[in-house]
């Protein structure tokens, strides 16, 4: 369906983003994908695999292969450590302005080490194994030189002249036929629920606390070390809150809080896991039966805790209205994880602002049909439209991608 000399820039390199690139290429168009971080692949390239006894569908596993196809496809062009800062619309197609800032170049980093030991800052990094570009990066808000404190250790021990802190933002100017927006999302900062103890307690975890948790170590423990034989699991932390206007659903906490439920009680079957909620969502190819299952050894309260606090025992009194009972309880736990939704983008204002989109009430970018939006040749993807899980946004990706081809064929 692709058609010869097409390009398409798609900005932001997460699972949306690959599936759209990946889809675009293969339909023999030139892709230029544009990623502010420093790597391609977005938050899931840190999330953990959730299968016990036997695969849970969570998806984690598709993201690996799709960055390997899309590092060595030869007409995907990537981009990272770039931001869209400027787009002016042709007669069939976008002048896009692209701003790129790296400290570390990622085709001479070898990843040899000498300057994530050297940093007195801890301010290089190393990405997951997946991450593509693999090279070190630089956290700007934790880097003595950009902080204006004279260090220059990683640039004088670097053997191949990879750190250059002198080197000026690049700026690049592509012609594309279409664009695709695939921003992503970001975590709902639970600290905006003060009540529930997040930064206070060591023991009180978000949700992507324990992605990574389980991505690097492969099992939980307290801020002690000791094991934790009783776990809550606190649903709907920043979704549904018309408090905080945020009415919607995020669609994957209740996903993300039943795998690892069950993830857990594979682990340590003494252990005992509770999950409040509000109700539960089941949607998915085989999630309702996996639900039932965990029915048996995971404890479901239908009721929302208020308020999470230490106790003298090192214990965490966790305060909550038992919908069943119709009463207020408390009960102590060892760990509580808060559910954590998803949130758009701050960034998504100034990206509407750029491209002549619009935002729905929450922030996420608005569309006409799914995909679609009110500029002719610019399509959504991913969780940037509204939330999504891993499956969904890679169907998503592949579904703007063949829309956007789609509108090409019909302008020749």
């Amino acid at each position: 369906m692709g058609e010869s000399g097409k390009n398409v820039l798609v900005v932001g390199g997460g699972v949306a983003g690959t599936a759209a690139a990946l889809r675009l290429a293969e339909g023999g168009l030139r892709v230029y994908l544009v990623e502010r971080e420093p790597f391609v692949g977005g938050q899931a390239v840190l999330f953990a695999c959730k299968a016990a006894d036997r695969c849970t569908a969570c998806g984690v596993c598709l993201l690996p292969e799709m960055l390997s196809r899309m590092a060595t496809h030869p007409q995907i062009s990537v981009f990272t450590c770039s931001t869209l800062i400027g787009l002016t619309k042709g007669e069939g197609g976008f002048r896009a302005v692209i701003r790129q800032r790296r400290y570390i170049d990622p085709e001479r980093c070898i990843a040899c080490g000498l300057c994530l030991e050297a940093c007195p800052a801890a301010a290089i990094q190393a990405p997951s194994p997946e991450a593509v570009p693999y090279a070190y990066f630089i956290e700007e808000d934790k880097c003595l030189l950009l902080k204006g404190e004279g260090c220059e250790i990683c640039r004088e021990i670097c053997p191949t002249g990879a750190v250059a802190f002198d080197r000026s933002p690049e700026c690049l100017e592509l012609d594309v036929d279409a664009i695709i927006v695939a921003t992503g999302f970001e975590a709902f900062d639970a600290r905006q629920k003060a009540s529930l103890g997040y930064g206070l307690y060591p023991n009180v975890l978000t949700g992507l606390d324990l992605e990574r948790i389980f991505y690097r170590e492969g099992t939980l423990k307290l801020s002690d070390g000791g094991q934790p034989k009783d776990i809550a699991f606190v649903q709907c932390v920043g979704s549904r809150d018309e408090s905080l206007r945020r009415g919607y659903c995020s669609r994957v906490c209740c996903k993300y809080a039943v795998r690892f439920a069950r993830l857990i009680k594979h682990l340590d079957p003494e252990a005992n896991v509770t999950v409040f909620y509000i109700d539960l969502q089941t949607a998915g190819k085989g999630f309702a039966e996996f639900f039932e299952e965990c029915r048996n050894s995971i404890r479901f309260v239908r009721g929302i805790p208020v308020e999470v606090t230490g106790a003298s025992d090192g214990k965490l009194r966790v305060r909550f209205e038992d919908l069943g009972l119709g009463r207020q309880l408390e009960e102590a736990f060892d760990l509580v994880v808060l559910s954590v939704g998803i949130s758009p983008r701050r960034g998504n204002w100034e990206l509407a602002r750029i491209l002549g989109l619009n935002l729905d009430e929450f922030g996420f970018f608005e569309a006409k049909d799914g995909v679609e939006t009110d500029v002719e040749g610019i399509f959504l993807a991913g969780t940037c439209q509204g939330p999504k899980d891993i499956p969904e946004s890679i169907a998503h990706g592949a579904a703007a991608a063949e829309r956007a081809m789609e509108r090409m064929a019909c302008r020749r």
